[in-house]
């Protein structure tokens, strides 16, 4: 249920010549006006906070990074290897790409660190997570999604595959014409 604001209060007219006016108190901005600020969407806000492309990035990064692990097959191969990663670098250099104003070497490099570290979780997690065939023989199990998961995260994010998939965000990020000669760190 919408109420409407009150009408502010007006100064009265003075009857006398020479009677100081009252004054009204000073006005207070609308909800009219509050508006535009209030009614800003999502992708907006993250737009226009310092670290939303970096709390976005990393969102996508790790959500996808989960969903894509069900898809490493036990044995993983390069091809799904690749074909995953390259998933993970588009997903991740996209969001960077529409959400940040300034397409310079800071928000490159967070595509770059966000895609590294989802390939990073995506990669250990559907590998820990499926049947290990030496484990099989003795009658023991692998670890489950969750054990993988802490694996995945005490590990050092270091590979080829996170690495090169973290640079092709970071071409995708940075993809277009030079404005100027000169390095944009923004």
């Amino acid at each position: 249920m919408a109420t409407t604001p009150s009408p502010e209060p007006q100064p009265t007219v003075p009857t006398k010549p020479g009677e100081p006016v009252a004054s009204a108190s000073p006005a207070k901005p609308s909800r009219t006006a509050r508006a535009g600020e209030v009614g800003m969407s999502f992708l907006e806000s993250l737009r226009r906070n310092r670290m939303g492309v970096l709390t976005a990035a990393l969102v996508v990064a790790f959500v996808l990074g989960l969903l894509l692990s069900v898809l490493v097959p036990n044995k993983p191969g390069a091809f799904a290897m690749i074909l995953l990663g390259a998933l993970m670098a588009a997903a991740v250099g996209f969001t960077v790409r529409y959400l940040s104003e300034a397409k310079g070497l800071l928000t490159q490099i967070v595509a770059f660190v966000a895609t590294a570290l989802g390939v990073h979780i995506m990669a250990v997690t559907g590998a820990a997570s499926g049947s290990i065939s030496a484990l099989e023989q003795i009658g023991a199990s692998g670890p489950g999604f969750n054990d993988a998961l802490l694996i995945a995260l005490a590990t050092p994010a270091i590979s080829a595959g996170g690495v090169l998939a973290g640079l092709v965000a970071a071409i995708i990020v940075g993809w277009g014409a030079k404005p100027s000669g000169r390095i944009d760190l923004d």
